[in-house]
């Protein structure tokens, strides 16, 4: 071993890190010997390539080193390089291939005598994976077309800020399906990112940006661009018998893309929320019309452009209707206008809620379903999920089919039960109902105000009044009278 030359021992150790990664950890010899360093996604856990990456690294005691990257997936692409992105003055090459291919050399990107080079800023675009096959080959013709060109700017992986060698600032550029785990990850130093959905296809859910967000301790300017504003398609479900929808901010935009004329169940669970989030629909073609003045920068202009379709048979009257209070036809939200429907207007019943944003996106979004569908609706359960008064008001003038009605945790006021009681005349807004469960719903008071008027035309069979606690045994007993025993009551 003594008596082989150096060189060839550099050649063995290079064959045993292509061949088996981790061969060279078992070595204890020159830090010449680990400024090779290769890895792979597909051998290699992401874990362990981030391991033995900062092995490499320590071992080459400071010397350059070169890094071969064989991706099977273009996303996996940023995790296999972030052990590196931190020790840029060392790094003299990196060669990528399999998924994508491309050979740096770093020592083109800046000149050593204005300093240490910086990489500062990680652009990061989304695209689907097919569009991420078509971008590259569209940079590989343009460089090829390009040839040695050296007033164009660069295609590839890492780019110099100016062209000019004036200034050792870099920037990374990649094209990803989805952003990587921050498991995946070692700390990112990027000062600047950007993140854009170059796609039609894919969004970024909120979830994985923030956690993708950790992984960068030291940002300073931050930069995302989401494609919002194009409008996802209306979905006929013709044979939709059922519909769940539970613990989603996304009510009312999944129930307003959604045709279904055959649903005859929609269960609404876990949907209140007591923050402030965006209610309106984003997709909203704008009305053709001048720009108004000003906008309001948060809620929803009160106004009474759909009054008519909220007024209660037993409550009081909706204010008058004004000039003042029409609503504007669009709205600031998402951070653009967004135009607004009959029922965006704030409710003129002004009742208490606990979640009036979640209340206004559920409600609109029920009532965009059903204008749309006009489904055969014969059961509806709202368990932890509200409406403004408005929109059972509505709800309850048009569901006529409806036969099963269930809440729970609930903030209606009594209002709204009052809507169920028939009318002097005998008319019941739903004259189908047979079951009607109220639990839990800590608003309710009394539903005992409907004089026992045409007590005979009350089709329901059974009532349950449950952990209401405003709803006293007085009134329990004096609801016995009219229903008997229909009535469950806790």
């Amino acid at each position: 071993m003594e008596r082989l030359p150096t060189e060839l021992l550099v050649d063995i150790f290079t064959w045993c890190t292509h061949s088996a990664a981790l061969t060279a950890t078992t070595l204890d010899h020159s830090p010449c010997l680990f400024q090779l360093i290769f890895l792979d996604d597909h051998s290699l856990t992401f874990k362990l390539a981030n391991r033995l990456a900062n092995f490499y690294l320590a071992r080459s005691a400071g010397l350059p080193f070169d890094v071969n990257i064989n991706v099977a997936s273009k996303d996996n692409l940023l995790p296999l390089l972030s052990p590196f992105l931190n020790h840029l003055g060392r790094w003299r090459s990196c060669t990528i291939a399999g998924a994508k291919e491309e050979n740096i050399r770093f020592a083109e990107f800046w000149n050593r005598g204005n300093g240490e080079p910086k990489l500062e800023e990680l652009d990061i675009a989304i695209l689907d994976p097919a569009e991420i096959d078509e971008m590259a080959n569209q940079i590989q013709v343009q460089s090829t077309a390009e040839g040695n060109n050296t007033n164009t700017t660069p295609h590839g992986t890492f780019k110099p800020y100016t062209i000019s060698l004036t200034s050792n600032l870099l920037f990374m550029a990649v094209f990803l399906s989805k952003l990587p785990s921050p498991l995946t990850l070692c700390p990112l130093r990027f000062v600047t990112v950007s993140i854009t959905e170059a796609t039609l296809t894919l969004s970024v859910p909120s979830d994985d940006l923030l956690r993708f967000l950790t992984v960068c301790p030291e940002l300073e300017f931050f930069s995302f661009t989401e494609n919002i504003r194009c409008p996802p398609p209306i979905v006929s479900l013709p044979r939709l018998r059922s519909l769940v929808l539970h613990g989603t901010l996304c009510t009312r935009i999944l129930l307003s893309h959604l045709h279904t004329p055959a649903l005859r169940e929609l269960y609404l669970e876990h949907l209140n929320v007591d923050f402030e989030f965006p209610v309106l629909n984003p997709y909203l073609p704008l009305p053709s019309r001048s720009p108004i003045d000003s906008l309001p920068t948060s809620g929803v202009p009160r106004g009474s452009a759909d009054i008519e379709s909220a007024t209660s048979p037993n409550g009081p009257p909706p204010p008058p209707l004004t000039e003042m209070s029409l609503p504007s036809p669009r709205a600031l939200a998402f951070g653009f206008e967004c135009a607004l429907e009959d029922g965006d207007s704030d409710d003129e019943f002004a009742d208490f809620s606990q979640s009036p944003h979640s209340d206004h996106a559920t409600g609109m979004g029920l009532r965009s379903l059903l204008s749309r569908s006009s489904p055969p609706l014969h059961v509806l359960e709202m368990d932890y999920a509200d409406m403004r008064t408005k929109d059972f008001a509505w709800l309850f003038s048009r569901a006529q089919s409806l036969t099963d009605f269930r809440i729970v945790a609930s903030d209606m006021a009594d209002r709204v039960v009052r809507m169920l009681a028939p009318d002097e005349s005998g008319t019941l807004l739903l004259p189908r109902l047979r079951s009607l469960e109220l639990i839990n719903c800590q608003r309710l008071m009394r539903a005992t105000d409907t004089k026992r008027r045409a007590v005979d035309v009350f089709p329901l069979e059974d009532v349950a009044v449950v952990g209401c606690v405003n709803f006293a045994i007085d009134d329990g007993l004096e609801l016995a009278e009219v229903l008997g025993e229909r009535l469950r009551f806790h």
